[in-house]
């Protein structure tokens, strides 16, 4: 067998195994960040992994990474990060996997942590595939699919206006980290920026 074949095996493994994780275990709330989010990021991994000029070891890393990163939300919301890196370093050890690129698919899922500071290309990488929908056209719904979300996990409504000015700091002080992103990604992250300002002045 090949090496890209051996790859492309823990790939399929690692995406049916998720897949089949979130179909059985996910909570009914989480309706934001649920296998479709996921797979936005595989996604987004692979388009700004490969313009970033990553060798293939490394995108390997990233696809791993991506999928796994959100798994943790099966068990809980506020640090399911944590739970994500040890689903995965479980599932990873398990298939002897070797130890240094576990660490660095660990360290990638970490990164994603809002409250964390991504140290290295990599990181930069899953970090601005996970929030690839801020600069999306589609993101007022996505914005309000993770609202709906937020609503349902902490049982309690959310106020309109309030929802909205929390978005728009959060836009305002995004800044995504790859060349790639930054270049490709900025104009519709503006854009929706100034959607978000005509939804609150509409507000007043």
């Amino acid at each position: 067998m090949h090496q890209k074949d051996i790859e492309n095996n823990l790939i399929e493994n690692i995406s049916e195994y998720v897949t089949k994780l979130f179909k059985e275990k996910l909570p009914d709330w989480a309706i934001y960040h649920d296998l479709w989010h996921t797979i936005e990021t595989v996604e987004g991994c692979e388009e700004i992994g490969k313009a970033s000029g990553l060798l293939r070891e490394d995108l390997e890393i990233l696809n791993i990474a991506a999928w796994f990163h959100d798994t943790g939300y099966i068990f809980r919301a506020n640090g399911h990060e944590e739970k994500s890196a040890e689903i995965a370093y479980e599932f990873l050890t398990e298939r002897n996997y070797q130890e240094d690129k576990i660490d660095k698919a660990v360290a990638c899922i970490m990164a994603t942590k809002i409250s964390n500071q991504p140290k290295n290309i990599l990181e930069f990488v899953i970090c601005d595939a996970d929030l690839i929908s801020l600069a999306k056209p589609d993101y007022l719904e996505k914005n309000n699919l993770l609202k709906s979300e937020t609503e349902l996990r902490e049982n309690k409504k959310l106020g309109e206006l309030d929802w909205l000015k929390r978005s728009l700091n959060f836009l305002s002080t995004h800044q995504y980290y790859t060349e790639y992103a930054q270049k490709n990604y900025d104009h519709q992250l503006k854009a929706n920026i100034r959607n978000l300002e005509m939804l609150i002045n509409e507000h007043h």
